[in-house]
Formats: structure tokens, C-alpha cells, sequence
């Protein structure tokens, strides 16, 4: 027998919606007090460049372990970074 779908079900449907796709606006990058750790807190915003308004949250932070994951990181979400010989 096929469960009905109660009120509750059809609240979560519409508030679990993932809302306007957000994009990695700016990233900042500090140390932690381990040696050679970092996080990477980002600030998310929409192709527009406006915070999210449908209860998202605007930002999202990444714990590192080392420089070479830091790197990776940031191409992954930033884009290529040149080399200093391209500079």
C-alpha cells in the first residue's frame, strides 16, 4: 500500500529545495595554530553577486591539512592560479 503524503512531507519538499545555485564569491584563507594547517572560509553569492534570501547560508568553511590541499582547493573553487612564471 502507497503512503499518502502528509502536510509535513509537502513542507519539507518546498523548504528542502536547494534554492538559487551559489558560487564561491570570495575566499579567504588563515592559519590555523597547528603548523602548516589552514581553513578557508567562503563567501557564497549568486551569479548577481546578491547574498542568499531563501535561507541558505552565505558562507561555508573548509578545514585544510596541509599547503598542496590548500592549492587544490583553490583551484577547485576559484579557478586556475597561474604560475609565478606566467605572473
Amino acid at each position: 500500500m502507497e503512503k499518502q503524503p502528509t502536510a509535513n512531507d509537502e513542507v519539507k519538499k518546498i523548504l528542502g529545495g536547494s534554492g538559487k545555485k551559489l558560487f564561491a564569491h570570495e575566499v579567504h584563507v588563515r592559519r590555523t595554530a597547528e603548523k602548516g594547517k589552514y581553513i578557508a572560509p567562503h563567501m557564497l553569492r549568486d551569479r548577481q553577486g546578491n547574498p542568499p534570501q531563501d535561507g541558505q547560508h552565505g558562507e561555508k568553511e573548509y578545514a585544510l591539512s596541509n599547503a598542496q590541499e590548500l592549492m587544490n582547493h583553490l583551484s577547485t573553487h576559484m579557478g586556475d592560479i597561474p604560475d609565478e612564471d606566467d605572473a
